[in-house]
C-alpha cells in the first residue's frame, strides 16, 4: 500500500511539474489579463499611435526615414506595414500579432528557465513576468508598446539567449551563423538592444574559453556573415527607392547615427530615465533597496535552517508558520511594491558577483549548460536594466528593461535558495513557501491596481478594428477631445494634410490624414538647438491643410507652456497663427496645462469645412 501511494505521489508531482500543465497554466494567465484590459491599452496622445502612423502610411508606399519619422530601426516598422499590407489598417491587427510575439516571448522564457533552475521555478518567474510587466497600464505593456522594437528586441534577445546555449555545447558554423543573425536583427531594432546582443555573445565567448574547448574554425566568419546579412537585406529592400548611400544610411540608422544617440543620451529627460540627473541620491536608494531585499532574502533562509535544525517536525512546522505570516504581513502593508525595481539591479549584480568569485577561486572549474544559461541569464538581465541603472522601476519602460531581472531573480531564489544552505526536505519547503508569501502579495497588489485602472476605461475612440478605451471625460477629458477632433477631421476627403502640435500622431492615423514632417513630436530634440526654426522653413514649402492644437502636459521636459520660447514651439505656433484661423475649439486652452482643450485650425483661403 506504500509502494503504492509513493508511486502515486510521484505521478502527481510528474504531472505538476510537466511543461503542458505550466504552459496551460500560463496560457489561462495571460487569458485573464487580456480579458481585463481589452482594447485599453494605448494612450490617446502619447506614443501609441507613432507605430501605427508609420504602419499605415509604408503600407501606402512611404519610406522610413524619409517620409516618416523614426529613432530607431526599420525592421519592426516595415513588419507592422506588412501586418497592415495584409489585413488593412486596425489597431486590433496590430494587437493579434503582438499577441502571437508575446506568446513566442513568454514559450521561449518558460522554457530557458526551466533548463536553468527547474519547473516551477520557471512557471514561477514566467508567471510573474506575465502579472507584472506583460499589462502594465498606458502604453507600456506587450499588446500596444510604446514602440514595437522592445517586444521584437525582446524576443529575440531570448532566442539568442538559446542559441548560445545551444553553441556553448556545439559550436558549429550553423549555431554561429543564427547567434550572428540574430546578433544582426537587434541591429535593425534599437541601439540598447544591440548592446545587449553583443554583451551575451562576449560573455559565452568567454565562457567557451574559460572551459578551454576549442572553437570550430570559421564560427568568427559564420557569426560575422549572419550578422551583416540582415542589414544588407534592408540595403537591398530601401535601394528600390533611395540612392545608395541613403539606403546603407536608412538600414544601419541606429548603428551609423552614433552623434545622434549621443545627443540623445544627453538630453535631460533621458539622463533622469538613466537616474543620472540625482546620481548619488539615486545610489544611495538603490544600495538601501538591494541590501533591505538581501536581508530579507536571507532571514527566510536562516529561519528555514533554525526550523531544519529543531529536530522536531512540530517545532520546525510553528517556526515555518510563524516565518510565512511575518513574511506575508511585511509583504502586504511594508513593501512600496511600485518601487521594487531599485533593488533588482543590484540583486543581480550581487548573483554575477557570486559566479565571477567561483571562478576566481577555482580557475578550472567546469560548468554545466544549465550555469552557463544561468549567467547568460543573468547578464540578460543586468545589461536590459544598464538604460535605467540608477532608477530602476518596474513601471514606465521597465516593462522590458527590468522584465528579465524581475523574472531572473524570482527564478534564483525558487531554483537555488535551498541549496546555499545545508538543509533538509523540510527546510527546503519552508525556504520555497517562504519566498511564496514573499512574492505572492506583491503581485496581487499590482495586479489589483492595473485592473482597478483597466476597468476606469470605458470611454470608446475610433472605430471598427481602431476602437480602444480610455478614460472617461469626467476622469481625463483628453480622449474624448481626440475622439471629437478626430471625427470633425474624418469628414475631409482627398490627399489632406494635418500637422498636430506638440504631439499626436494617433489623430493623423485615426483620420488618415499624413502629416507633412517626419518628427513624430514637435518639442524636446526635434525642436532644440535651432531645429524648430529648420521645421518652419520646412512647413512654408509643404504647409499643411489643417493644424490641431491639443494639450499635452510637457513639465516633465521642462516646458510649462508650450510656445513659451524658441525651441519650445514658440516659432511653429507663431508661424501657425500668421497662417491660419480657428474652426474648432474643444475645451479650454490647450497651452494651459491646468486644462485640457484642443483647437482645430485651416489655412487661410482655404474652402470653409462644414462643421455639421
Amino acid at each position: 500500500m506504500n509502494l503504492e501511494q509513493s508511486w502515486k505521489n510521484e505521478a502527481m508531482r510528474r504531472r505538476l511539474n510537466s511543461t503542458p500543465v505550466h504552459l496551460l497554466a500560463l496560457a489561462a494567465l495571460t487569458a485573464y489579463c487580456v480579458a481585463i484590459s481589452w482594447r485599453r491599452w494605448p494612450d490617446p496622445i502619447i506614443d501609441s499611435g507613432n507605430d501605427l502612423y508609420r504602419a499605415w502610411r509604408i503600407a501606402h508606399g512611404a519610406v522610413l526615414y524619409r517620409d516618416v519619422g523614426n529613432h530607431f530601426g526599420p525592421l519592426s516598422q516595415y513588419s507592422n506595414a506588412t501586418i497592415f499590407a495584409l489585413f488593412g489598417p486596425g489597431m486590433m491587427h496590430l494587437a493579434w500579432a503582438n499577441l502571437v510575439v508575446l506568446g513566442s516571448i513568454l514559450a521561449t522564457l518558460y522554457c530557458l528557465l526551466r533548463r536553468a533552475w527547474g519547473g516551477c521555478a520557471a512557471l514561477l518567474a514566467t508567471a510573474l513576468f506575465v502579472a507584472v510587466f506583460g499589462f502594465e497600464q498606458s502604453s507600456y505593456n506587450y499588446i500596444a508598446p510604446y514602440t514595437q522594437e522592445t517586444t521584437h528586441g525582446l524576443l529575440t534577445l531570448l532566442l539568442l539567449l538559446a542559441v548560445l546555449e545551444r553553441w556553448l555545447v556545439n559550436p558549429s558554423h550553423l549555431w554561429s551563423f543564427l547567434a550572428g543573425v540574430l546578433f544582426g536583427l537587434t541591429a535593425l531594432l534599437k541601439t540598447e538592444l544591440m548592446f545587449v546582443a553583443f554583451s551575451l555573445i562576449l560573455v559565452a565567448v568567454a565562457l567557451r574559453w574559460q572551459s578551454g574547448r576549442q572553437f570550430a574554425s570559421g564560427c568568427l566568419t559564420a557569426l560575422v556573415t549572419g550578422a551583416v546579412l540582415p542589414t544588407l537585406l534592408f540595403v537591398g529592400c530601401f535601394a528600390r527607392h533611395l540612392s545608395f548611400r541613403d539606403s546603407w544610411m536608412a538600414a544601419g540608422h541606429i548603428w551609423l547615427n552614433g552623434p545622434a544617440v549621443i545627443a540623445l543620451v544627453r538630453d535631460p529627460i533621458q539622463l533622469g530615465f538613466l537616474g543620472f540627473d540625482q546620481p548619488w541620491a539615486h545610489l544611495v536608494q538603490h544600495l538601501q533597496a538591494t541590501l533591505i531585499a538581501a536581508a530579507v532574502i536571507a532571514s527566510v533562509i536562516a529561519l528555514a535552517k533554525l526550523a531544519d535544525l529543531q529536530g522536531n517536525r512540530m517545532r520546525s512546522i510553528v517556526i515555518g508558520a510563524a516565518m510565512m505570516v511575518m513574511v506575508s504581513g511585511i509583504a502586504w502593508w511594508a513593501v512600496s511594491w511600485e518601487n521594487t525595481g531599485r533593488c533588482l539591479l543590484g540583486l543581480v549584480l550581487l548573483y554575477l558577483v557570486g559566479h565571477v568569485t567561483a571562478f576566481v577561486r577555482d580557475p578550472s572549474r567546469q560548468t554545466s549548460p544549465a550555469v552557463n544559461l544561468r549567467i547568460l541569464f543573468a547578464v540578460l538581465a543586468a545589461t536590459l536594466m544598464a538604460r535605467m541603472a540608477l532608477n530602476g522601476r518596474i513601471y514606465h519602460y521597465g516593462y522590458y528593461q527590468a522584465a528579465m531581472a524581475g523574472a531572473v531573480v524570482p527564478a534564483v531564489l525558487w531554483g537555488e535558495s535551498s541549496c546555499w544552505v545545508r538543509v533538509q526536505r523540510q527546510g527546503r519547503a519552508i525556504i520555497l513557501l517562504g519566498f511564496l508569501a514573499l512574492l505572492l502579495p506583491g503581485v496581487a497588489i499590482l495586479m489589483a491596481q492595473s485592473k482597478h485602472v483597466w476597468q476606469m476605461k470605458t470611454y470608446a475612440i475610433g472605430e471598427g478594428p481602431d476602437r480602444f478605451y480610455t478614460f472617461p471625460p469626467r476622469n481625463e477629458p483628453i480622449g474624448a477631445m481626440v475622439q471629437t477632433v478626430a471625427k470633425f477631421l474624418s469628414q475631409q476627403q482627398g490627399d489632406q494634410t494635418l500637422l498636430v502640435l506638440p504631439e499626436g500622431l494617433m489623430i493623423n492615423y485615426l483620420t488618415r490624414l499624413r502629416s507633412p514632417l517626419t518628427p513624430v513630436f514637435f518639442y524636446s530634440v526635434f525642436t532644440e538647438d535651432g531645429r524648430e526654426a529648420l521645421l518652419v522653413d520646412e512647413l512654408q514649402r509643404q504647409p499643411p491643410d489643417f493644424v490641431v492644437v491639443i494639450s499635452r502636459d510637457l513639465r516633465e521636459f521642462g516646458i510649462n507652456r508650450y510656445g513659451e520660447a524658441p525651441g519650445r514651439g514658440q516659432l511653429l505656433l507663431r508661424w501657425v497663427g500668421a497662417n491660419y484661423r480657428v474652426i474648432k475649439a474643444v475645451g479650454g486652452d490647450p497651452l494651459d496645462v491646468q486644462q485640457r482643450g484642443a483647437i482645430i485650425l485651416q489655412r487661410d483661403g482655404a474652402q470653409p469645412v462644414s462643421q455639421s
